[in-house]
């Protein structure tokens, strides 16, 4: 019944977002849930947002015979879910885990266009998460991650990585570096060009509010992906948030794409 409940509770906000949203700047110490070796938790974040980008790559789609995707909207909504669960539990810090994240780009002003979705990237995992006291961290996971559009032609995005993972989190002040094998190029051969072999992220979490900064970068041709958020929590389940992208790599559509984007809206609460 609670897990009901908090997913009905988000669908009846997200409704509403159509509506301004302000963001108010609020910071206590406090605490936020981690992943979770024994439950049903989130992974990623999961958030619904009014975006503004200012370089939207309508050549890509005019290029590639797509009419309907000739003319963008600068605004669109940018929303993703998130979620994990153990699928088999070695014990109650080691679990055998299985994730899916998706997230779309809407262009839900373009009526010309019947407000299709531009963008879709669906991202399953499955990998082995332990937690624990490990010197700077306390959570551990490495295993597969698929990520792809489902698009076909010019326009088809996928590839495969192998991945580990180091977390601290559940504190103050949460972070993780990854690093992975990436393979299945073959639909964007040059992407480890734009998308550096590894990221790092650190968050700042509050009672009522939290930032987080995530970052990939590659030295070899000095490109990065810059994320920057803040959320301001009105209740137990949803809080206001605001968000920054800058660079490439927002998603496997526009990988080799710089961009910036910046959107308000809600995010779901860790549980």
């Amino acid at each position: 019944m609670w897990l009901y409940t908090e997913i009905k509770y988000g669908i009846q906000v997200k409704m509403k977002m159509y509506l301004p949203v302000c963001l108010l700047v609020v910071s206590s110490i406090g605490f936020v849930s981690a992943k979770s070796t024994t439950e049903f938790s989130t992974y990623e974040d999961t958030y619904f947002l009014g975006t503004y980008a200012d370089n939207i790559n309508e050549d890509l789609y005019s290029d590639a015979g797509e009419t309907e995707l000739s003319k963008l909207d600068d605004f669109e909504i940018k929303y993703q879910i998130s979620f994990s669960l153990p699928l088999f539990q070695f014990s109650n810090k080691s679990a055998l885990m299985a994730s899916y994240t998706q997230l779309s780009l809407w262009q839900i002003a373009n009526n010309e266009a019947s407000s299709p979705f531009r963008e879709t990237n669906y991202k399953p995992q499955l990998f082995m998460m332990h937690q624990g006291e490990f010197l700077l961290f306390n959570s551990i996971e490495y295993g597969y991650r698929h990520q792809s559009n489902g698009r076909g032609n010019k326009i088809s995005r996928s590839w495969e990585r192998f991945y580990l993972l180091l977390e601290s989190q559940g504190n103050y002040i949460d972070y993780g570096i990854e690093s992975w094998v990436a393979s299945g190029l073959s639909d964007n051969k040059d992407i480890e060009d734009y998308i550096g072999p590894y990221s790092g992220w650190i968050k700042i979490n509050g009672v009522e509010a939290s930032a987080n900064i995530k970052l990939t970068h590659n030295f070899s041709t000095h490109r990065s992906g810059v994320e920057a958020g803040f959320t301001y929590y009105v209740n137990e389940v949803v809080g206001f948030y605001g968000q920054v992208w800058k660079g490439y790599g927002e998603t496997l559509i526009d990988y080799n794409n710089d961009q910036t984007r910046i959107g308000v809206g809600i995010m779901l609460r860790p549980f």
